[in-house]
């Protein structure tokens, strides 16, 4: 069932991101531990300080269309949980086998009497099974980075996840993330051959123009994408008649996309205009891309300029066309063009609403403002997008800043100026160093199958920590008295 996301209070999030944070933090240092070094850290102590690190970390649990604020009950256990593990799995110093020891024997009694205080204190609250969901459940968030090409090393690690029956309860993309993120949530269940053909159904003649076109949404840029033209077959629902919109996607899913604030444009739309002559080539692209480097640059560390929207994260921006939300956050100014220009009222009216409402005048790829929106997803988690706030946050990075691609680096630069504040927000971050180009958008057959290969090769160092993580907890440990 759909969760509906609560209204956003930027202090009280702030407030419970110092609280959580470093819980979270200790919980994914004691899985390493025990996956690196299990004669230091066995399964059995593992669950024991991860189930405790998950009690305390209980505070706003939602029933019955309510939150139920758990934390003063639990502040005191939280400071002992903290106090204990902080030193060995915190401390940047290796765990030492007798501090383990010593912090497992004292943590079980208080475990197990702060699960006894909880259970007597709530039932007239929320129904156990209700808490017991939120200790030993966990949920996989998926956020997906911007990159154009370098995107493809995630379709391997998203068969990876499907191999070992881990599927993502909400998925977050940008720019070209946000596209595959449109790949992902058309199933449940990841469809590796199903994906693999879609890819191969795209064609440049399909997806490109090099024509001009009205520019009312978007900035003009040198090629028009039409991503309807090439993926409208694949999201249109025939018992609808029409095309799903982001909230009737089987996954739930948000698209960033960048907005430029009204009169802060720092040059004319038209200055943004670019032409090539002839169909598209690689290296008319890359000169097109080095040529917008300087205005990108001005767009995205000009303070003031640009504003960051989360389309599917509030009622109105969740009727936008799927299709469309991703086409905007893929639309990079001076390159990519993306518009709404066809005969569509209600595309127009919710567009339209949008930006009204937050004082936007054009939107633009999101990868300017926020190129992994690791912190758009623990927000949206802390907000009820999941119906837990015990979730998993894994962003899959391809467009990371390498020295080995030169003609890259400028813009691989400007983008991790987005993701380094957002850093602290993701419980793991795959960063890919060998992907293909970021020109590589509508690869052949023999590049993508190497693109997913190269994806499975990168992370298979996280797979274990990933399946460890998302495995349901016991319902009492072991080691617990």
């Amino acid at each position: 069932m759909r969760q509906r996301l609560l209204p956003e209070d930027p202090r009280s999030l702030t407030e419970r991101f110092e609280r959580q944070r470093p819980l979270e933090a200790l919980e994914v240092a004691v899985v390493r531990v025990h996956l690196d070094q299990p004669r230091l850290l066995d399964a059995d102590e593992e669950q024991l300080l991860r189930f405790a690190i998950s009690l305390a970390r209980l505070d706003l649990v939602r029933h019955a269309g309510e939150d139920l604020d758990l934390s003063p009950l639990l502040a005191p256990f939280r400071d002992e949980v903290l106090r204990a593990l902080s030193p060995i799995f915190a401390g940047g110093r290796p765990a030492r086998r007798a501090a383990i020891r010593d912090a497992v024997r004292a943590l079980a009694p208080l475990t197990s009497q702060a699960l006894a205080r909880l259970k007597a204190r709530t039932p007239t609250w929320v129904p156990f099974p209700v808490l017991d969901r939120a200790i030993r459940h966990k949920e996989l968030v998926l956020v997906l980075g911007g990159g154009g090409g370098v995107s493809f090393v995630y379709l391997g690690v998203l068969a990876m996840l499907e191999a070992a029956g881990v599927r993502p309860a909400l998925l977050v993309g940008t720019s070209m993330g946000a596209i595959l993120a449109l790949f992902r949530s058309r199933r449940l269940g990841f469809d590796q051959a199903e994906t693999v053909n879609l890819v191969r159904s795209l064609s440049w003649r399909r997806l490109f123009r090099a024509i001009s076109t009205t520019s009312r949404y978007g900035l003009p840029g040198a090629l028009r994408l039409s991503l309807r033209a090439g993926l409208g077959r694949s999201f249109h629902d025939a018992q609808l008649g029409r095309q799903l919109r982001l909230r009737e996607l089987p996954i739930p899913t948000l698209v960033v996309v960048g907005g430029v604030r009204r009169g802060m444009l720092p040059r004319p739309p038209e200055d943004y205009a670019g032409a090539m002559s002839g169909p598209p080539t690689r290296a008319g692209l890359v000169r097109r891309m080095l040529e917008v480097t300087g205005p990108l640059a001005e767009l995205s560390t000009r303070p003031g300029v640009l504003a960051r929207l989360t389309l599917g994260g509030d009622a109105l921006s969740a009727e936008l066309d799927a299709v469309d939300a991703a086409g905007f956050s893929s639309a990079l100014p001076g390159v990519i063009h993306y518009d709404v220009t066809r005969d569509d009222p209600r595309a127009h009216s919710i567009l339209g609403s949008l930006l009204e409402q937050r004082g936007i005048s054009r939107l633009l790829d999101g990868g300017l403002v926020d190129n992994l929106p690791l912190k758009v997803a623990w927000r949206a988690v802390h907000r009820g997008a999941v119906g837990t706030r015990n979730a998993l946050v894994l962003g899959l990075n391809g467009f990371a800043p390498r020295v080995s691609t030169p003609h890259w680096y400028p813009l691989q630069k400007i983008a991790a100026l987005t993701v380094a504040p957002q850093l602290a927000y993701g419980h793991v971050v795959q960063d890919f160093r060998s992907t293909l180009s970021p020109l590589d958008v509508v690869p052949d057959i023999e590049l993508l199958l190497r693109a997913m290969e190269l994806g499975r090769e990168q992370f298979e160092p996280q797979r274990a920590l990933i399946v460890r993580m998302l495995h349901p907890l016991p319902e009492r440990p072991a080691l617990l008295p």
